[in-house]
């Protein structure tokens, strides 16, 4: 699933690669993830505009052009690919733009999860859940005040509060493990049995994560905004391995995309049997 640093690097890329660039041909070879709220087809509204700025908001990219924006959220599997229009299609292509540039920006889904929008100017209402978004935790406006009045009211898990978007958006569960092993916290405590000086290094973990992975992701990234880049984290994919800071082994718990990794001796905790089941 890309995350903060992921979207990050591809942002930054295309922001000097495709910006004032114009659409000379639009195709969308699945159609049903499109979904226009506007009169013409995506292939006939985005034929001929300029693509005005590329940002991010939460884990969802926006393109901006002259009187609509694309906005896209790649989910589990979404991949952009900036290649020459003659490279093959990637599987499961869902929209693929020619640009005046040469080049070819492409989206590609191999689950089919993600979900591409097409809105009039910067209207996002018709988006399910953009407008319910959480702060952005690289915003200069996500204050530890704002990250508790965000978490106020809500008794859950504290990974699984960092990876609900209400609460604070753009998080996803590779970099909620890395943030928690930072703050010395164990990812399956309860939110209200945590001290303020534990929230206050959970928020603080935060923007220092995300910040140092984007800066080696983006270095490693490359024009290769396809890729996927995780190999340097501590904790989160290295289950089996030593913990980086005492060389106990990292736990895990859960299974594939969802599991979640940590170090029991760094990150102490209590677990129940229904969290202990498919524990390693």
């Amino acid at each position: 699933m890309p995350e903060i640093p992921d979207l990050e690097a591809i942002v930054g890329y295309l922001r000097l690669k495709i910006v004032g660039a114009s659409v000379a041909e639009a195709s969308v070879p699945i159609p049903w993830i499109v979904r226009s709220f506007l009169p013409e087809k995506p292939e006939v509204a985005l034929k001929g505009e300029t693509i005005q700025g590329i940002t991010r908001h939460g884990k969802h990219l926006l393109f901006t052009f002259q009187n609509m924006t694309l906005v896209i959220n790649p989910m589990l599997a979404g991949r952009f690919y900036h290649v020459v229009p003659e490279e093959r299609l990637p599987r499961a292509t869902v929209l693929d733009l020619r640009l005046s540039t040469g080049m070819a920006l492409r989206y590609a889904d191999e689950k089919r999860m993600g979900r591409i929008y097409l809105v009039p100017d910067a209207d996002f209402s018709a988006i399910p859940g953009f407008a319910a978004q959480g702060p952005d935790p690289l915003d200069e406006e996500f204050t530890f005040s704002r990250f508790q009045e965000a978490l106020k009211g809500r008794y859950g898990e504290i990974k699984g509060l960092l990876t609900n978007a209400k609460v604070v958006s753009g998080i996803g569960n590779a970099y909620a493990d890395e943030i928690l092993f930072e703050a010395w916290v164990y990812p399956f405590r309860k939110k209200k049995d945590l001290s303020v000086e534990e929230l206050r290094r959970v928020y603080e973990a935060i923007p220092r994560v995300l910040t140092r992975a984007r800066e080696v992701v983006a270095e490693r990234m490359g024009s290769r905004i396809d890729r996927k880049i995780r190999d340097f984290l501590q904790v989160h994919g290295k289950g089996g391995e030593p913990c980086p800071r005492c060389g106990q082994r990292i736990a895990t718990v859960g299974h594939r995309e969802r599991s979640t990794q940590f170090c029991r001796r760094c990150q102490p905790g209590l677990m129940t049997g229904s969290i202990a089941k498919g524990s390693v």
